[in-house]
């Protein structure tokens, strides 16, 4: 089977299994956003870089470790389970001991309920690892995608009890968004048994951990230094701006990230396992790439201009128009989507040649550039501003992570292609020049259905222009 026929199954079963979580995630949010308030789900949205910030410090890069890692013993297995149970306990007594003074800076009052919740999420976030990594290994997007789907379907149903019936009020809401690794873990868990790797047990042989982890020790450092240049906004936002205005700019940076869900994360997890068997031939990897980056790029620039130009219309069809105050920070932010979209599919290359050092040099600097940002944007006491940096930060960190990639894995490189690429990203960055122009608002979602759907349908064309043309020069 050729690397290209390969490629494409896995990246097939990996968007199906995606999609049908995205579109339950969509209609959940739809119907969650029109209950709680801005302010509501701004609280929420530091809440959740809380944890994950503890998933970070407890998972990552072990599960592309897994993957890499071809003779893992039984024996090795229950022992890596078990050193996750013992890192799960360890992080959540390092959280009862500070989450108060993390809950006062951030000047969020205090609730034991929450607390609570995040308990359950680091722990059960540690021991979900193992489980998930033995299904990624054998290519089972599905069930994966299966067991989040069950767990996001479980959930709100849960949530919906406890407003509607129980009159929980914002409570039910953290219930719905903390407490998703514990369901998760019970599908994976049960999942795992048709693994090759199988089902994982208590073990002794704890040392086994460290095995992994000089694979992903790099890992594990571009992953902490990308947290932080990923959401020290939100939390910053909250202290200095505020619960409800933090609670728009989530909402606008979870919109323009839903064409990177529905593509590149959909389609990433499946570049590390198929592209690992290529290692020793990086042209092969690289014609691959390219392929998808493309194509991504085109994808891009379609979402970009949808969102830009119709950003209060569908903030509307989406969320309410109690919402409306999140439409200039959605149009800022949009139109980095083609750059972030093939920007983000470069670390399976990095981990499908073992090359996690190099990840790692570029998260470094992807993290000074971002807080960098990130700070002077707070500085200004501006939250467009603050957009406006990181859409330029992220520019100059797709040019240092090509760089790298030319440097360490793909010898042989391919400039013309690159550039043309890099333009193509950069497309949607002149939609900046029209920005004075102020969104109407429409007054129906019927309206706006017809504007979205206008507005599609023009970006449409104006996308598979650029589509025939990179496919004319490049196959």
């Amino acid at each position: 089977m050729s690397a290209s026929h390969e490629l494409n199954s896995a990246i097939i079963r990996s968007i199906t299994g995606k999609y049908a979580l995205y579109v339950i995630q969509l209609l959940s949010l739809i119907i969650l956003s029109r209950v709680f308030t801005p302010e509501e789900f701004g609280v929420l949205a530091a809440f959740q870089v809380i944890a994950l910030f503890f998933q970070v410090v407890a998972t990552s890069g072990i599960a592309p470790a897994v993957v890499f890692h071809e003779n893992l013993t039984k024996e090795k297995r229950d022992g890596i389970f078990s050193a996750s149970i013992l890192i799960g306990i360890s992080l959540v007594i390092v959280f009862l001991v500070s989450y108060e003074a993390l809950f006062i800076w951030l000047g969020i009052t205090e609730s034991l309920i929450l607390a609570v919740f995040l308990l359950i999420n680091i722990f059960f976030a540690c021991i979900s690892m193992l489980p998930m990594a033995a299904l990624q290994k054998d290519a089972m997007f599905i069930k994966i995608s299966t067991a989040e789907v069950v767990a996001e379907l479980v959930l709100l149903l849960l949530c919906f009890f406890l407003y509607f019936y129980c009159k929980f009020g914002f409570e039910a809401l953290a219930v719905k968004i903390l407490l998703t690794p514990l369901f998760r873990f019970i599908c994976y868990y049960y999942f795992s048994k048709d693994t090759q790797l199988g089902r994982p047990g208590i073990g002794v042989k704890i040392t086994a951990f460290s095995e992994l982890f000089q694979f992903a020790k790099f890992q594990v450092l571009f992953n902490f230094l990308n947290f932080f240049s990923r959401n020290l906004d939100t939390l910053l936002v909250t202290k200095y701006f505020g619960t409800a205005v933090v609670g728009f700019y989530d909402k606008s940076y979870q919109l323009m990230r839903y064409p990177l869900q529905l593509f590149t994360f959909a389609i990433t997890p499946a570049l590390q396992p198929v592209l690992t068997k290529y290692k020793n031939e990086p042209g092969v990897v690289q014609e691959e790439f390219y392929h998808i980056a493309f194509k991504l790029a085109i994808v891009g620039i379609f979402a970009s201009n949808v969102l830009y130009w119709g950003a209060s219309d569908i903030l509307l069809i989406m969320f309410g128009d109690q919402w409306f105050g999140a439409t200039d920070i959605l149009r800022v932010l949009a139109v980095s989507i083609p750059l972030q979209m093939v920007l983000s599919s470069t670390g399976g290359i990095y981990q499908a040649f073992g090359d996690t050092k190099s990840l790692f040099f570029c998260g470094v600097f992807s993290s000074f550039i971002n807080v960098s940002a990130i700070i002077f944007g707070v500085m200004l006491d501006d939250v467009l501003w603050l957009c406006y940096l990181l859409i330029s930060a992220f520019i100059l960190n797709f040019i240092q992570c090509f760089w790298q990639m030319r440097k360490s894995v793909f010898t042989d490189f391919q400039l013309v292609k690159f550039l043309f690429l890099l333009v193509l990203c950069l497309i949607p960055y002149t939609n900046l020049l029209f920005f004075t122009i102020s969104s109407v608002f429409s007054e129906s979602v019927i309206e706006s259905l017809f504007d979205v759907s206008l507005i599609s349908l023009v970006s449409l064309v104006f996308s598979m222009i650029f589509f025939f043309l990179s496919k004319r020069l490049f196959g």
